[in-house]
């Protein structure tokens, strides 16, 4: 049950580094066609700003990719860890059953051998 939290809270913090990542790659395509605007209207004050503030939300998307990039590597490192261990508990589980199935059966057959003689006598 742990796991599968720790798992789906990785999950959570994935989806919201995408979503960061998404918002400032938006923002820095807003910054872009403010500079456009600037630069057709002829504002130069404006365009300085414009071109600082891309260049800030450059480094922003960056910082964003990289993020995504780290939480969905670890994440895959992870859920290919507990995959490891997950089949490997399920081997084990499967063969104990199934040993425990077999004795069973084994105990099964000893009861009808001692049954074997009363039933001949029986017929």
């Amino acid at each position: 049950v742990v796991s599968t939290q720790s798992t789906g809270a990785a999950f959570d913090e994935r989806v919201k580094a995408f979503s960061l990542w998404e918002s400032a790659q938006s923002t820095l395509a807003k910054k872009r066609d403010a500079k456009n605007k600037a630069t057709l209207q002829g504002k130069a004050d404006r365009v300085a700003q414009c071109e600082e503030d891309i260049r800030f939300w450059e480094g922003k998307v960056e910082k964003c990719q990289e993020d995504f990039e780290i939480i969905s590597k670890n994440l895959k490192e992870e859920i290919r860890a507990f995959e490891e261990v997950w089949v490997k508990d399920i081997k084990e589980s499967a063969i104990s059953y199934f040993q425990k199935l077999i004795d069973c059966e084994n105990q099964i057959v000893g009861h009808w051998k001692e049954f074997l003689p009363e039933a001949k006598i029986i017929n």
